[in-house]
């Protein structure tokens, strides 16, 4: 039972997460600012790393 409500719960957050991004693709400037900030976050994913250390 409480796999499933941690399923669920999951479920419920990703709905609403769709539906705001949704939302604010709507919107070609709110939409932009996120694109920037999701390209800056970018860059950490591999912090530092070599293609081949990962």
């Amino acid at each position: 039972m409480e796999r499933a409500i941690k399923i669920y719960e999951c479920e419920q957050f990703l709905k609403k997460a769709n539906e705001k991004d949704a939302i604010l693709r709507k919107d070609p400037v709110a939409w932009a600012e996120i694109e920037k900030e999701r390209a800056e976050w970018d860059v950490t994913l591999m912090d530092g790393l070599d293609d081949d250390e990962y």
